[in-house]
């Protein structure tokens, strides 16, 4: 993995395939962002003034709308200042003009975190895709016999933020989203592959769990994997965790293993490797 770094700590304190919840999965997702650097667009802020911090976030999904705009102080208590059913751009605007009134009027200063979910890096038409993908998908679990919850997602696109499109251009949209089945321990993940025309868009494909397409390697279990990105002509990078197949009994144990593979899309819908599923396993040697 050129370029990239892996911020143990962080890592160590994030990974627990045993919890995959909404905190869990934050963590995961910014653990997966110190791996690879990706630059500063996700709305969500910490802020502080003279000893009191607090967090400002635009949530997608909300926890019972579309998105919710959130402070949460330190105490954990956590407020929904402004919500939306319909489009989710009107957090993303509330988020940014809640964030300068705290420095501007109340003198915080706030730092922006690293997006974990892509969202804020997409243009209007592609954010508008992703919120009809999400309420279907919310629909779809209030629906089954064992309802389930999407708790998170993560986004890629091929041209993030470019609005205008040339006539007959297409572009890809890759929506992952995680989902829970409440009062259990059923977690999974969906995938849709999207193409976009401009003037309409088309689901390619549905994917049940994605580290399912990934290459598994002698020894190890792929645990999760995240999209990472996609390009025009259909690769896509996921990045994994891995787990060792036996427990490690050596004096220097693996700390957690992390690696990624690109995959590109089969004439059948499925997805097939472009190139080798490399991994690092920290405090071991890379595979």
């Amino acid at each position: 993995m050129e370029d990239c770094t892996i911020n143990v700590d962080m890592i160590r304190a994030n990974v627990n395939k045993n919890n995959f919840n909404r905190h869990f999965l934050t963590g995961l997702l910014l653990a997966f962002m110190s791996i690879c650097a990706q630059p500063l667009h996700a709305l969500e802020f910490e802020c502080e003034a003279n000893g009191d911090k607090r967090f400002i976030r635009m949530e997608l999904p909300g926890i019972s709308h579309l998105c919710e705009v959130t402070v949460t102080y330190l105490n954990n208590e956590r407020k929904v200042m402004w919500y939306a059913d319909h489009d989710s751009l009107f957090c993303s605007d509330k988020t940014a003009e809640l964030t300068e009134k705290y420095q501007s009027k109340w003198g915080f200063q706030c730092t922006q975190w690293p997006d974990h979910d892509g969202i804020d890096q997409l243009n209007d038409r592609q954010r508008a895709i992703v919120d009809a993908e999400l309420k279907q998908v919310i629909a779809e679990g209030e629906q089954q016999d064992k309802p389930f919850m999407v708790e998170g997602l993560k986004v890629a696109a091929s041209n993030p933020g470019v609005n205008q499109q040339s006539a007959g251009d297409t572009s890809l949209l890759v929506l992952q989203f995680f989902l829970h089945e409440p009062d259990t321990s059923v977690t999974r993940d969906i995938t849709h592959i999207i193409s976009d025309k401009g003037g309409r868009y088309d689901r390619l494909s549905r994917l049940d769990s994605l580290a399912n397409y990934v290459d598994p390697n002698e020894g190890y279990i792929v645990n999760s994997a995240l999209i990472s990105s996609v390009t025009d002509n259909g690769a896509m990078e996921v990045i994994t965790v891995l787990d060792a197949e036996t427990p490690n009994d050596s004096s220097t144990p693996n700390e957690g293993c992390y690696g990624n593979q690109t995959l590109t899309q089969h004439t059948d819908g499925k997805l097939i490797a472009r190139t080798p599923h490399r991994f690092v396993c920290v405090g071991n040697d890379a595979g």
